[in-house]
């Protein structure tokens, strides 16, 4: 299969996902106001897009799950470091809206994590024994967990110190 056969093979909604999150991204690279719950809208969609994947795409769901736990942990962990030198969330005049400053962490991120879980994904796809491989099942559990904790640990970064002030 050549490479323009397998990216037309791929399903509409993917590329609709990833205009979405692209959009995202580019809107992080400046300071915007957002609604508090906004912030957790990225660390919630990947969350639930990789263990939706885990679930799914893996026949050992039991040791994926339990190594993508590993990986949000340690992925909160660097996401809190890499997140420690962004300015904290400001206050508005607007009761619930934030001001979050501009980074390209995020739209850095979310390509990073896009190409991460497309590449896992397409693999399973031309490779279906690797379902089954627990090698493969820790890999993409992993891996889920790793980038997804990055989200959460950047967010609490930004989130906990706003929250305490309060």
């Amino acid at each position: 299969m050549d490479m323009a056969h397998f990216l037309r093979a791929t399903p509409v909604w993917v590329w609709i996902l990833l205009a979405f999150l692209l959009r995202r991204g580019f809107a992080a690279l400046y300071d915007r106001k957002m609604a508090i719950g906004r912030l957790f809208l990225l660390p919630v969609l990947f969350l639930v897009w990789g263990a939706y994947g885990v679930i799914t795409e893996t026949e050992l769901p039991g040791v994926s799950l339990s190594i993508m736990i590993a990986g949000l942990l340690a992925g909160s962990a660097l996401g809190y470091r890499l997140w420690r030198s962004q300015p904290p969330l400001r206050d508005t005049d607007n009761p619930g809206m934030v001001i979050r400053s501009g980074t390209p962490l995020t739209l850095g991120l979310i390509v990073i994590a896009f190409s991460m879980k497309f590449t896992l994904t397409s693999a399973l796809y031309l490779q279906p024994g690797l379902r089954s491989a627990t090698s493969f099942c820790l890999l993409f559990g992993g891996m889920m967990g790793l980038v997804d904790g990055i989200f959460w640990g950047g967010t609490l970064r930004l989130y906990l110190p706003w929250y305490s002030k309060r």
